[in-house]
């Protein structure tokens, strides 16, 4: 690399740290992600699931690519979310919060494994109730 290089990176680093500005702002950014995945897988398990036979061997590969990238991602924005859990200060909830993380992880292997889009719907419908209650913390916080 070169210094215009490593200045141009140095400078993103520090426009995206400056542009981060709570642990509330970054959990509700790995919950949109999350939801936004689990969208995709939705679709790529769909997509294929309608006539696999359509599909010729590279497009197939393309497809399991996309499909266990955004499994990846998902999985690890779920695992992201259950390590930031805080079982001091709110057991109770931090618990609950815990469970529900799990259930998705769940879902999300159950759906990708078995090509079923049940799971994965379910894993969105909580994820969308999570990330509007944190929408409305961050409101009352205001």
């Amino acid at each position: 690399m070169k210094n215009k290089e490593y200045i141009s990176a140095y400078q993103k680093t520090k426009s995206s740290i400056n542009s981060v500005k709570s642990s509330h702002e970054i959990i509700r950014e790995l919950m949109f992600q999350l939801s936004n995945s689990l969208q995709k897988i939705l679709i790529d398990i769909s997509e294929f699931s309608n006539d696999p036979s359509n599909f010729d061997n590279t497009s197939k590969r393309e497809i399991a690519l996309k499909k266990s990238k955004n499994m990846s991602k998902c999985l690890s924005i779920i695992y992201g979310l259950q390590t930031c859990l805080d079982f001091d200060k709110a057991p109770e909830i931090a618990g609950n919060l815990f469970q529900l993380y799990e259930f998705v992880r769940q879902q999300v292997i159950k759906g990708f494994t078995n090509r079923d889009v049940t799971g994965i719907k379910q894993a969105i419908e909580i994820m969308k109730d999570i990330l509007n209650g944190w929408k409305d913390m961050s409101l009352e916080a205001r």
